[in-house]
């Protein structure tokens, strides 16, 4: 029957989710709350004394002002120092769709089953995806009860494509290690090969932001997925759609990609 993995797979993940989406969301309610504090200590004096490269290499560029807002400070302190935490999700997550059960031995019995393997795939994909969606929604609602609490004036249609800018992100990191996982039969392989892509990914976006304007260093930034994320640039001038858009595209040639290489290799038992 259709639609039997896909169910399966959001019966057996649901906990994890939430606990995830609890984590994050008090996380992020954690982090608004504290804005107050550095209008308190005159966090912008501080900043204007250090030196311009501390300043890059902490995350504020020359928009300063912005910077030190309630969204910036946001941006910054929650969307972009935590990107790394947000990553784990999608790889733990596209580790389940074929890497664990295969390394376990217990994938060949879903297979002798009267399912495609391309279902296998994509119902697994489909339901992680949904899961991805609701973290999405939880961190929102985390960032409006945090609002709620100490009344800042916050721009809620900003924190909203700032949360929801985590899809296309996260989506891609989903597929890219479910396409791994379709290509090596050892999770041990497809984990340290993710996680390497990513560690890389996220260097490579921090030394490129350090690097001066036209500089190779700022140009090898433009190989790190990160820095399509850009969640500052979202916060401050909305929703980056050619980047969301085709960090999706990418995210969907993987993904046809994963189900043929899947679908004509053998599996490990």
């Amino acid at each position: 029957m259709q639609g039997v993995v896909f169910v399966e797979t959001l019966r057996r993940t649901w906990r994890q989710t939430l606990f995830w989406g609890v984590a994050l969301g008090a996380l992020a309610a954690l982090v608004v709350l504290m804005v107050p504090l550095f209008d308190a200590i005159d966090f912008a004096t501080i900043l204007e004394r250090l030196p311009p490269i501390v300043l890059q290499a902490i995350g504020f560029g020359d928009d300063m002002e912005f910077a030190v807002s309630p969204e910036g400070l946001i941006a910054l302190g929650f969307f972009g120092k935590m990107a790394l935490i947000f990553m784990v999700y999608p790889v733990v997550m596209g580790l389940r769709v074929t890497s664990n059960e295969e390394d376990d031995g217990t994938l060949d019995v879903l297979l002798s089953q009267p399912v495609p393997r391309w279902r296998v795939v994509l119902e697994k994909f489909a339901a992680y995806l949904l899961t991805i969606f609701v973290l999405s929604l939880v961190i929102f609602a985390g960032l409006w009860l945090g609002a709620s609490a100490v009344n800042i004036p916050l721009d809620l249609g900003r924190m909203a494509q700032a949360s929801f800018n985590l899809l296309p992100t996260l989506t891609f990191v989903l597929t890219f290690t479910v396409f791994m996982g379709a290509l090596f039969s050892r999770r041990q392989w497809v984990l340290a090969l993710v996680t390497g892509f990513v560690v890389a990914s996220f260097m490579l976006d921090n030394i490129g932001g350090l690097a001066a304007k036209g500089s190779p260093g700022e140009t090898l930034r433009l190989l790190s997925f990160f820095n399509y994320y850009n969640p500052s640039g979202v916060m401050q001038y909305g929703m980056t759609w050619t980047n969301a858009v085709g960090m999706l595209a990418v995210s969907a040639v993987l993904l046809v990609a994963a189900v043929w290489a899947f679908n004509r290799r053998d599996v490990g038992v």
